[in-house]
């Protein structure tokens, strides 16, 4: 079978059919099956796109489908850094479960636990804790997990929680 050439028209389409029509979806990376690597506005995948954006269902249709969850952006990001940064913690969870590298470092941000922490997103930082990731990761300015832990009193204590139910306490105690 002859494929179509991918135009970004096309992907543009895919990505529609991914959210509003899934079996519009398969039937079109059927004819092009180069949308599973296919880059969309500013050179994202179209899985980072749909990320980024809350397509909560289609983000899962691309994870059934075979779309690599762990690609990177042109800054070498994996979609699991930008949904931590947003605290889409279900499309986070899809991702999880379909074999994101919890400790996937950030060419910009990075790691997940690290920017859930520091953003004050306890669910989050809960769920990749449970999925694996490190929570004595430092950063290349030698930032711990403590270093970046939210200022609001509320939000400091919750993040102290969790952390303290997997077990990671703070180098002072």
């Amino acid at each position: 079978m002859a494929y179509m050439p991918l135009t970004k028209e096309k992907i543009g389409e895919f990505i529609d059919a991914a959210v509003k029509d899934q079996f519009k979806a398969k039937e079109l990376l059927r004819l092009y099956p180069a949308l599973k690597d296919a880059r969309w506005l500013h050179n994202e995948t179209v899985m980072h796109f749909l990320a980024i954006e809350g397509y909560t269902d289609a983000v899962r249709f691309l994870c059934e489908q075979g779309f690599d969850v762990n690609v990177v952006d042109e800054f070498g990001d994996p979609p699991l850094i930008h949904v931590a940064k947003l605290g889409h913690s279900e499309i986070a969870r899809i991702l999880l479960e379909h074999g994101a590298d919890p400790n996937a470092t950030s060419e910009t941000d990075d790691n997940a636990l690290h920017i859930a922490v520091g953003m004050g997103y306890t669910e989050l930082a809960d769920m990749l804790l449970k999925a694996g990731a490190r929570a004595d990761y430092v950063t290349d300015t030698g930032e711990t997990v403590f270093d970046v832990l939210p200022y609001k009193p509320h939000k400091r204590k919750a993040m102290l929680e969790v952390l303290e139910r997997h077990g990671v306490n703070s180098p002072s105690e």
